[in-house]
């Protein structure tokens, strides 16, 4: 009777676990197109009425894609929610009701906007998570120009960031992410002088100290960032001015405690600029500068700063002088028997 008893109880408590476990979720799906195009592998945001991120994921080799909407993290029946396809709004959507499963197709156009730009942190669907807006932690008052753009890092797609500010050096970044991190933003400041971040300037002659910002706070480390490029420029004027070659030119990024020179490549020039590229998988306070190579003497040769004394030369005899001390004594021995 007490099994049978047990038994009941625990059949009664069974749904109850099922419904404090299960998530409380809106689920959207659909296809995914792109200027009336079917689209792979593109990144769909599902933002909230702050914009903050609320779930992201990457649309299947069959451009659809599946999202479950949480309504236990601050979203509330009613809200509006936008949807993003690779950082472009495709539509806006009052949030259905628990446990609906709704479907949404998404169309973009390459002209579209994102309409939801206020950022936050992310809550990426399959992990990541640091993306949303960048915060400066640079003073103010060295601040000279700055630009910000906004795009949707997905895993192991690259994403280009361009730069149209005429002062700025830096034109383009592009980065490859290790992890979903739904929309972030990147940001690049001209600094007036050496960041007041870092405690030593940067080596060599500086042509411009520059920061860029990815995400929020210790998102732009190796470990979410699987590959990244700075593409930035410097005037040949300022290269003829400081004696410099265009292999002198590097980028050097502040780790924390010290400057570290990134593989920089040059790719071009024209009659104002040089064009170059750097490669980093991090980001902080940079630098732009040139240092002269110094040329390693040829092998076997030996460098000293002595100066070396002459070896006096040699005192030289007058020729044939042996010769004739020779006959001299010679007449003499003559002589002096001609004598006796």
């Amino acid at each position: 009777m007490k099994k049978n008893i047990l038994l009941i109880i625990l059949l009664f408590l069974v749904p109850i676990g099922q419904a404090i476990t299960e998530p409380l979720v809106t689920s959207y799906w659909g296809y995914v197109t792109v200027d009336g195009i079917t689209k792979p592998n593109a990144s769909v945001t599902v933002l909230d009425s702050s914009c903050n991120v609320a779930v992201s994921t990457i649309s299947t080799q069959n451009s659809t894609y599946l999202v479950k909407v949480p309504l236990d993290r601050g979203i509330v029946s009613g809200e509006t929610l936008t949807f993003n396809v690779d950082g472009k709004t495709a539509t806006k959507q009052t949030v259905g009701a628990k446990g609906t499963n709704n479907r949404l197709d998404l169309a973009v156009l390459s002209s579209s906007t994102n309409t939801c730009t206020a950022g936050g942190d992310s809550g990426v669907n399959g992990g990541g998570g640091g993306g949303g807006a960048s915060i400066s932690a640079e003073a103010f008052e060295n601040v000279l120009k700055k630009e910000t753009r906004e795009e949707v890092l997905s895993i192991n797609v690259l994403r280009s960031f361009s730069f149209t500010t005429p002062e700025l050096p830096v034109s383009e970044i592009t980065i490859t992410s290790s992890i979903n991190a739904g929309l972030i933003n990147v940001q690049v400041e001209l600094l007036k002088s050496r960041s007041t971040l870092v405690k030593d300037d940067a080596p060599g002659d500086v042509y411009k100290y520059v920061n860029i910002w990815v995400g929020t706070s210790g998102f732009a480390v190796p470990k979410n960032i699987k590959e990244a490029v700075i593409k930035f420029k410097l005037e040949n004027s300022w290269l003829t001015s400081k004696g410099l070659k265009e292999s002198d030119i590097s980028m050097h990024r502040w780790d924390g405690t010290q400057w570290t020179s990134l593989a920089t490549e040059k790719k071009n020039s024209d009659e104002k600029f040089t064009y170059y590229e750097a490669k980093t998988n991090a980001f902080s306070p940079f630098a732009i500068s040139g240092v002269k190579e110094i040329t390693a003497p040829a092998a076997g040769v030996k460098v000293t700063n002595q100066t070396q004394t002459p070896a006096p030369a040699a005192t030289k005899k007058a020729p044939g002088l042996e010769f004739v001390l020779a006959i001299a004594g010679l007449m003499a021995v003559v002589l002096r028997k001609r004598s006796k």
